[in-house]
């Protein structure tokens, strides 16, 4: 199962950075500020997980929580990884 998530952030990973390449349209400030901002929230992401990935309570609403909220961890830090990969390919091209 871990292997599969693992190919499965890889991959959406690869897809967002193949389109933050693809429209990549503004000027280079506002791209390396595409680029920070992607990373403070790739940041944020890693700690959360590492601060609050080992608690959880044994209720059914805190059970259903916790796997809506570690799953838009999940996608939110794969789009920023691709995001930060696609434009700063992007970037080093143009």
């Amino acid at each position: 199962m871990a292997v599969r998530l693992i190919i499965a952030w890889v991959l959406l990973a690869v897809v967002v950075a193949w389109g933050a390449w693809f429209v990549v349209r503004a000027s280079r400030r506002a791209l390396w500020v595409r680029v920070a901002i992607a990373s403070i929230v790739l940041v944020g992401c890693a700690a959360s997980f590492w601060m609050f990935g080992d608690h959880l309570d044994k209720t059914l609403g805190a059970v259903i929580g916790y796997f809506l909220l570690w799953g838009s961890v999940f996608v939110l830090s794969g789009a920023c990884a691709g995001v930060i990969v696609g434009t700063v390919i992007a970037l080093s091209l143009g």
